[in-house]
């Protein structure tokens, strides 16, 4: 609708946005993050009542990044307005020290990392974001800059599919004037970020310069149509991906794949730059693929290994995190994690936790398990492994399910004492009870119930295929 101040948007409107980004539970609860700018005071109000209309909630959640320190009281205010509209509203806190450089990628990384963590701990599927067309405008100039391909120009997806949550962004068509319009009808302040002036930013300084090249013709409205067609040709290329990604390969629940190169690397150059890009993130754990230069030198190294029928050198190819090496019992070829650059032993503080940005760690115990670590199985070594899980009445998976060359970068769950208490070394979530992984120290417990155990499996930060509408990746915002 049309008001003084412009045009606004009402709940007609809004769940017109949303119809598309479907499918919603019957009660759909979302979280929304809230900044207490105009366009995410906007999001919040509108997407409350259109949750409440369907049986559903909205919770805000607001990101305290302790870079001003005007923010707590900015946050403060936040809550306060959230309250007076009943909405739910969390305060998320990035701690520990910040980077000298490169401050805005980090915090947006942070601020997301945070917000999909609450959603995850809270069992909310769905989180909405409030970029409009003015940044998506933006974004495509700056991937122009950059020399983005497809991928990058096609910038922000209305829908982005993370490890444990969908992104929304229902506000993507929209120019950012509707959002304040839509507030000042209501007559509901909000804040201005003092970082939306600082110069020093480069999104800052292309808005400074959008009035002149809109008046040169290249406009928010022709840039956001060129990011739809991008996309669109991405949609198809992800299709094209994950056939060739099924057809080439078999990804085990262990967290290594066998891989028929040739099928992978067959030309299109860039469809097979595509397709090993996208196995090494999904094996190495890595938040994106490698770079195009080291993925097209690995490609025309491996077709050279193919033609002379030889192994890539020996030792195998090495990029991304992973090994790339013929199966010794001539199956193929394998892809694993590569020997090195392990974390440091990473102590289960919490329920849940991602090791090596490949496997998540679930403590399913009754009882808290102090002293517990995460550590590679090559610190452990594989007999020590193979003995615990004979002691637990468990398989020793032999090289058929698990090669020799995937072994070293599993996951292994060891107590203080260095005793296996649960590892990843068959296919499934793996679990270990601890009266039976600890068969000397049964008396630490009371009953069955009371043991404490822990549930293995692979969940990559970037799995092996991606819905064509997209897949998140480090590129996929600006926050």
């Amino acid at each position: 609708m049309d008001t003084a101040g412009g045009v606004t948007l009402d709940g007609t409107g809004f769940a017109a946005l949303m119809a598309p980004l479907g499918p919603f539970e019957p009660a759909p609860r979302l979280a929304v993050a809230v900044s207490g700018g105009a366009d995410s005071l906007a999001l919040a109000l509108l997407a409350a009542d259109w949750a409440r209309a369907r049986g559903g909630s909205v919770t805000a959640l607001t990101v305290d990044h302790g870079l001003r320190p005007e923010a707590a009281a900015e946050t403060a205010r936040v809550a306060a307005w959230m309250a007076s509209a009943g909405i739910p509203q969390h305060t998320l806190v990035w701690t520990g020290p910040k980077p000298a450089h490169g401050v805005q990628a980090a915090a947006r990384a942070a601020r997301l990392a945070l917000l999909e963590g609450w959603c995850r701990a809270h069992g909310v599927l769905d989180l909405l974001l409030a970029h409009h067309r003015d940044d998506q405008a933006e974004t495509v100039l700056l991937r122009l800059g950059q020399g983005s391909g497809p991928d990058g120009l096609a910038a922000m997806a209305p829908v982005t599919y993370r490890p444990s949550v969908r992104v929304l962004r229902p506000l993507l068509t929209l120019p950012g004037a509707v959002t304040r319009a839509t507030l000042r009808a209501r007559g509901h302040p909000w804040i201005e970020d003092p970082s939306n002036r600082d110069r020093t930013f480069q999104r800052v300084r292309l808005r400074r310069v959008a009035p002149a090249l809109a008046e040169a013709g290249v406009g928010a409205a022709g840039l956001v149509r060129a990011a739809a067609r991008a996309a669109e040709r991405r949609a198809e290329a992800t299709r094209r991906l994950n056939a060739r990604l099924a057809r080439a390969l078999v990804l085990a629940p262990t967290g290594h794949a066998r891989v028929d190169l040739a099928d992978l690397l067959a030309p299109p150059d860039s469809e097979a730059r595509a397709a090993l890009g996208r196995l090494l993130a999904c094996v190495g754990g890595a938040a994106r693929p490698p770079r195009e230069a080291p993925l097209a030198r690995a490609l025309a190294r491996l077709r050279g290994a193919l033609g002379a029928m030889g192994d890539a050198g020996g030792a195998g190819l090495t990029l991304g995190r992973c090994r790339v090496l013929p199966d010794p019992r001539g199956r193929g070829w394998l892809v694993v994690r590569e020997a090195r650059h392990w974390p440091p032993p990473q102590p289960l503080r919490a329920t849940e936790a991602l090791w090596d940005g490949r496997f998540v760690i679930l403590d399913g115990g009754a009882r808290p398990a102090p002293d517990i670590r995460v550590v590679p199985l090559a610190t452990v070594g594989w007999s020590a492994v193979a003995a615990a899980r004979r002691a637990a009445g468990l398989t020793v998976p032999g090289p058929d399910v698990l090669p020799s060359a995937a072994r070293a970068g599993l996951p292994v769950v060891v107590s203080d004492r260095g005793e296996v208490l649960a590892d990843a070394c068959a296919p499934g979530s793996v679990r270990y009870a601890g009266s039976l992984a600890s068969p000397g120290r049964a008396d630490d417990v009371d009953t069955e119930e009371d043991a404490p155990c822990w549930h293995v499996r692979f969940a990559p930060r970037l799995p092996l295929t991606a819905p064509p509408t997209r897949l998140a990746s480090a590129r996929d915002d600006p926050m």
